[in-house]
């Protein structure tokens, strides 16, 4: 995850310590580490906006497909990252109860994959709920040093920081956490101050020769035996106040997983296109990628209607009835809404603003129009557009001249309404899901900072 640890540090610390060039001997600690675009992004904005951070535990796969990173930065700039990661299309999530994190998500197009940002305000330790609050944040920044495209800890920082989450956070040292240790531990050249950072948290005695000696031994059951000891010799209000928290916090997380409240605000969307477009297919490409709850509902005109054709045939009593239907369905996606669920609607009113297949009079046009107009607009409309022959090629339906006509009343209807995006149904699956859930994210993103912030990408057809 990335976390963005908000320190109580000076900006004059910041400024002068913050800056140091890494030593010849520390150069390659993390040398050639592939970064994702997306979080190249991130930190160069993040030294143009002069936002004080360093990349914390995990710095060494930032170029996993979905993956998750540690941030640490100053306090101060708090405000000014969380607005930043919202401009760069990471999403904030509903956080209650699990301070002191907060958590933002966005869509990578390129990768197809999700990240995922952590956002909090101390560097603290223990699970589920943190009980053990440290200074290390300031420890890092203080003397964060820069490693090809972003700034890292001291080794000496780090070192103490992913020790203490080994024995307070896991319970235990993975392999790739030992071969980290391991190369910290050759890499620190300060042993005044790492000896000085371990007296800190660690029970006496303890000074650098002696963590030097355990690491040299793999004496990994060792320490996480010494490390219990942490938390037992805590003065009892900092207990007190641990257990507090930990109450509070697991109470407001089960509020939270009742009430779905972790996931972002959702969308309405409707998905509009002829037949063989690969509506179906691509709805349930977003189900599965999508990594929130998705709702589906037809909201197609011609809605069944067993048993009411006799009612149905008095005049006006058709119209009421195929009106509270599509209600009833605009009701469903308002209470899917309401639980942060996004909802995609398979076809939409606005199939009633294409031209029949004959003439209709005044009253069946006008008709048309108030059923097209009836429900509450979808934040987003997408429209699957191919060439006709490219439709009837794959189902074989209607003819694809009577295809094509109805893909472009599809293209037309741009002029009308103005969240509508049109997306190549040609492309791939893969790609043609990449697209849609870009356009979703993108729109949510929008939603969330306001308008003339970002902009949703029309892919227009040629």
């Amino acid at each position: 995850m990335v976390s963005i640890v908000a320190a109580g540090i000076t900006e004059a610390g910041i400024t002068e310590a913050g800056t140091t060039e890494i030593g010849a001997g520390q150069r390659h600690i993390n040398a050639g580490v592939r970064m994702n675009t997306r979080f190249l992004e991130l930190f160069a904005c993040f030294e143009r906006e002069q936002i004080a951070y360093c990349l914390m535990r995990d710095a060494q796969h930032p170029d996993a497909n979905g993956a998750e990173l540690d941030i640490l930065v100053q306090a101060a700039h708090l405000p000014r990252a969380a607005a930043l990661l919202a401009r760069l299309g990471f999403l904030p999530l509903p956080s209650l109860g699990y301070a002191p994190h907060r958590f933002f998500v966005t869509y990578d197009r390129q990768s197809g994959s999700w990240f995922k940002v952590d956002l909090v305000t101390q560097v603290a330790y223990g699970s589920p709920a943190p009980v053990f609050y440290t200074t290390l944040a300031e420890a890092c920044l203080l003397r964060r040093r820069r490693d090809g495209a972003a700034y890292v800890p001291a080794p000496e920082a780090e070192l103490i920081a992913l020790l203490l989450h080994c024995v307070l956070d896991k319970g235990r040292f993975a392999p790739a956490h030992i071969e980290r240790l391991q190369t910290l531990r050759r890499a620190v050249t300060d042993e005044a101050w790492t000896t000085q950072l371990l007296r800190r948290y660690w029970p006496a005695p303890a000074d650098w020769p002696w963590l030097a000696a355990q690491i040299d031994a793999e004496a990994w059951e060792d320490l996480r035996a010494a490390g219990r000891a942490i938390l037992r010799h805590r003065p009892a209000p900092q207990k007190l106040t641990a257990a507090l928290r930990g109450v509070y916090g697991r109470g407001v997380r089960k509020l939270n997983r009742t009430l779905t409240a972790r996931s972002p605000r959702s969308l309405r969307v409707a998905l509009l296109a002829p037949d063989g477009a690969g509506k179906s297919t691509l709805v349930s490409g977003i189900r599965a990628a999508y990594p929130f709850p998705v709702r589906t509902l037809y909201m197609g005109l011609y809605q069944k209607r067993t048993g009411r054709r006799a009612v149905a045939a008095l005049p006006g009593v058709g119209l009421a009835l195929r009106l509270g239907t599509l209600w009833g369905r605009s009701l469903q996606a308002a209470y899917h809404q309401a639980r942060r669920r996004l909802v995609i609607f398979d076809r939409y009113t606005y199939d009633a603003l294409l031209a029949p297949p004959r003439r209709l009079g005044r009253i069946q046009a006008a008709r048309r129009r108030l059923i097209a107009h009836a429900c509450p607009a979808p934040d987003l409309v997408i429209v699957l557009d191919a060439p006709g022959d490219v439709l009837f090629a794959r189902k074989g339906e209607h003819s694809a001249e009577a295809l094509e006509r109805q893909r472009q009343q599809y293209l037309a209807l741009r002029d009308s309404i103005a969240q509508l995006v049109v997306v190549d149904a040609t492309q791939d699956e893969e790609q043609l899901r990449r697209t849609a859930l870009a356009l979703i994210w993108d729109a949510q993103v929008k939603r969330h900072i306001g308008p003339g912030e970002t902009r949703i990408e029309e892919v227009v057809t040629a």
